[in-house]
């Protein structure tokens, strides 16, 4: 009883204390970069199936934050890697939709020939709370008439601002249909290249400082203290 009971204590003063050994936090950047390029890569080469490149952004961060708890022994580990994490998850997976449309996808001038509102109600795991989820879908028509086989989809409570039915856009079709119909006007490679590099550097900056960290927990370890 006592035996599991140090046990448990002792695993509780490591977790708190955290990892001495640097190559914790070398390892652990190098999976962030590796994750990151496959989130874009699935992203860029299967971009009807964004959800798939969202989750595997989900997890990796996931993935990524509590390594990060774990080897500096902190919670505030959470809050000095979290965002930054995230930022760069959001940009590679902004960058890897908009460029595989982008190289996919036919300008076209299109009207907007009608316009749906879905609204359900979503309840969490333990059904005491709700929140409404809203899908605005637009179907579009070519000028000539011709309908156009996939919608425009927006998923938010107030849909497109600037456009509704008779307006004429722009927008980027995918032969193909292997991604989703977008405004033209969305297609922001720049930004999401600036939120990927910022989201990049800003990560690089904080494994920098907690690689600091382990290095200094591990000069002053007992046994480099013995071998001085």
């Amino acid at each position: 009883m006592s035996g599991a009971w140090m046990d448990g204590s002792g695993t509780g003063r490591r977790w708190n204390q955290g990892s001495r050994n640097p190559l914790s936090i070398v390892i652990t950047g190098a999976l962030f970069l590796v994750g990151t390029g496959v989130v874009f890569a699935d992203g860029y080469l299967f971009p009807s199936m964004l959800l798939l490149t969202i989750i595997l952004g989900c997890v990796l961060f996931v993935g990524v934050t509590l390594a990060m708890r774990a080897i500096m022994g902190t919670r505030w580990a959470y809050w000095f890697t979290g965002p930054f994490v995230a930022i760069a998850l959001i940009g590679t997976v902004m960058l890897a939709e908009d460029m595989a449309l982008a190289k996919a996808g036919e300008l076209t001038e299109v009207v907007v020939a009608d316009h749906t509102v879905e609204q359900k109600t979503v309840h969490n795991s333990n059904g005491r709370h709700a929140r409404q989820v809203y899908t605005h879908t637009y179907k579009l028509e070519r000028t000539d008439g011709s309908p156009v086989t996939e919608p425009l989809i927006y998923r938010g409570k107030d849909g497109f601002d600037d456009f509704d039915e008779g307006d004429t856009i722009s927008v980027l079709i995918d032969p193909e249909r292997k991604a989703p119909t977008k405004p033209a006007e969305d297609i922001n490679l720049p930004a999401d290249i600036g939120i990927l590099v910022t989201g990049l550097l800003t990560s690089g900056i904080v494994f920098l400082i907690c690689l600091i960290v382990v290095l200094l927990r591990w000069t002053r370890s007992p046994s480099q203290q013995l071998v001085r």
